[in-house]
């Protein structure tokens, strides 16, 4: 299995980016923590099925309120592989993208800060 990160600013408050992704992206799972007030955080868990695999791929995104009108999220996807060397082909890299051109082409605004492709526990999260 092979895992994909990304880490981004939106330009936007939390409860507008978490209501969008998870509309699109939370059909396993979405929960919203906190109390107006306090900084919100939420986590989305979604899945696709990937032609080019034939499998799923599996989505988690986490939100937390940086301000009232910044998100912060984060985005892991992870594809089972295909065939005896268990090749990706690509799947989790792809779902990523997914939820980061979802939020452009929604009109929402966001800086990418870090982005590791092979993600594990061995990689460096700064």
């Amino acid at each position: 299995m092979t895992s994909h990160y990304l880490r981004c600013t939106v330009k936007s408050p939390f409860v507008s980016v978490f209501q969008a992704l998870k509309a699109e992206f939370g059909d396993i799972y979405a929960r919203e923590f906190g109390k107006p007030g306090d900084s919100l955080r939420g986590v989305i868990l979604g899945e696709h099925y990937f032609f080019r695999v034939e499998n799923d791929a599996a989505l988690l995104v986490t939100l937390e309120e940086a301000s009232g009108a910044e998100t912060r999220i984060e985005i892991i996807a992870c594809a089972a592989g295909h065939g005896l060397m268990g090749i990706s082909y690509g799947a989790h890299d792809s779902y990523v993208h997914t939820v980061e051109d979802f939020l452009v082409n929604s009109g929402f605004t966001l800086e990418v800060e870090q982005e590791i492709s092979h993600f594990g526990q061995e990689s460096s999260l700064g």
